[in-house]
């Protein structure tokens, strides 16, 4: 089967036919195909060998437009074009986009349960019309957009239950610094919070694996699923912030206590 995507215009050579005229005879021959293909299958009652190849064609094509369209940062706005709304962060949008293990568990997951409905459900039920126009790929594909709705909601609940885990490490654990004075740890853990208290679950957790766990910008960015870049900007916002309230007279520089802190490994 051939993917039915319009080709840029750039791709039309001089005196060839227009990339609309192409591609309306495209698809009209990629619906006369899949026309007898679902023939052939309904034949054979939707198993078999031409049955196995289609899942296994599904499977690829699935696999690779969702993981394109999750790396260009665009599948959540085709998915809301198409009435599939996904509850997604910008953050989110970002992890997927950037960090390839991610992108890969939400792809999997999404395109093997797309085939099995699609196989299994939608083509025996007759749902597919070739009349309607659409080819089987395009079909097929708002089949992905729905499993990718379901999928990312399991994915993102894993994934900001282990950023408020993460986070909480540094906003309610004893560690924080315990090994100052009394009177400079109470005033230390506040000011820590108070400058926390506000920002972002990734910017609370980046905090938490910095203290906790020493981990560099880049092992944050693996553990939590985002680029280094990303865990600078975070850092730099809450600098800012910092910095501000300070100005205020909201809170005291911390600097003298930190250094204390880091001298003894804490």
């Amino acid at each position: 089967m051939q993917d039915q995507i319009a080709l840029p215009d750039e791709t039309q050579q001089p005196g060839s036919a227009p990339a609309t005229k192409r591609v309306k005879r495209r698809n009209v021959e990629q619906l006369a195909a899949d026309r007898a293909l679902y023939e052939r299958l309904r034949e054979q009652k939707f198993v078999g060998n031409e049955m196995e190849l289609l899942r296994q064609d599904l499977w690829v094509y699935g696999w690779k437009v969702l993981r394109a369209w999750m790396s260009d940062g665009t599948l959540v706005e085709k998915c809301g074009e198409r009435n599939i709304p996904i509850p997604a962060r910008w953050d989110e949008i970002e992890t997927l986009k950037r960090h390839r293990d991610s992108r890969d568990e939400v792809a999997h997951d999404a395109v093997q349960n797309a085939v099995k409905t699609f196989t299994e459900d939608i083509l025996p039920a007759g749902h597919w019309d070739p009349d309607k126009g659409a080819c089987m790929r395009t079909y097929f594909t708002v089949a992905c957009m729905f499993a990718f709705r379901d999928t990312f909601k399991k994915w993102a609940s894993r994934h900001r239950r282990h950023l408020a885990m993460t986070a909480n490490a540094v906003l309610d654990g004893d560690r924080l610094g315990r090994d100052l004075p009394p009177d400079e740890s109470v005033i230390y853990r506040w000011t820590v919070q108070r400058i926390l208290q506000d920002a972002k679950w990734e910017a609370r957790a980046i905090c938490s694996l910095i203290y906790q766990q020493k981990l560099t910008q880049k092992e944050i960015a693996d553990e939590l699923g985002m680029t280094s870049r990303a865990v600078e900007g975070h850092m730099r916002r809450l600098r800012t912030h910092a910095k501000t309230l300070v100005a205020r007279g909201e809170i005291d520089a911390l600097y003298g206590r930190i250094a204390t802190a880091k001298a003894s490994g804490r």
